[in-house]
């Protein structure tokens, strides 16, 4: 995975908003896309740890074994 940032800003902010039916004016997309692409920068520092054979928390079963 690229360590280039990615931006979340302009357009593809608003985009989003929309299709989260946030009515978001233009000020607060000013303030929400920095902290988007603070939470992405954040989600790309894991990429390099290795996981094995870990499953995907998907096929996490919750049930109790008695």
């Amino acid at each position: 995975m690229s360590s280039a940032p990615r931006p979340f800003s302009g357009e593809a902010a608003a985009h989003a908003a929309r299709a989260a039916r946030l009515p978001l004016s233009p000020e607060r997309l000013e303030i929400v896309g920095p902290t988007v692409e603070l939470v992405y920068a954040l989600i790309d520092l894991m990429d390099p740890v290795r996981l094995g054979e870990t499953p995907p928390a998907t096929a996490f079963d919750p049930r109790w074994s008695r």
